[in-house]
């Protein structure tokens, strides 16, 4: 069984882990000005609003900016080499850090890709992303 992080996160983090370890990805929404936030925190980063709830959100999004792992940080991940780790800006108006399930090779900075919470993490609850399909009449 993985590591779990969320027992070493912060507490406000405790949902998001549970929820990815569901397959869900759930952000902070806030009441006050209307606007999600991530990661989460006890204040709203846009407002300063107390009034925070979490909400389910889907994973389309659009690559900013990319790295190719070429070695390992620890063992468990050397059979992923190499590897793309991006961040992903959230059609639902936050940027997040996921791990390509495709290629290296495949991933570029600005493509559409679809993240979904990994169902076999590595070291605890993670994120993974797929590019989007090309469109009408893609495979």
């Amino acid at each position: 069984m993985p590591e779990s992080r969320t027992a070493n996160s912060d507490p406000e983090a405790e949902i998001y882990f549970e929820a990815l370890g569901r397959g869900v990805i759930l952000l902070q929404h806030c009441a006050s000005c209307d606007r999600r936030q991530f990661p989460p925190r006890v204040h709203c980063i846009h407002c300063s609003g107390r009034e925070l709830s979490w909400e389910e959100v889907g994973g389309a999004g659009t690559v900013y900016a990319k790295t190719v792992n070429r070695r390992a940080p620890e063992p468990a991940f050397e059979k992923f080499i190499p590897y793309v780790v991006a961040l992903v800006d959230l059609d639902a108006g936050v940027r997040v850090m996921a791990q390509a399930d495709c290629p290296a090779g495949d991933v570029v900075t600005a493509m559409r890709v679809n993240v979904f919470p990994d169902p076999a993490p590595v070291v605890g609850p993670g994120q993974l992303f797929v590019p989007e399909p090309a469109g009408p009449g893609a495979a």
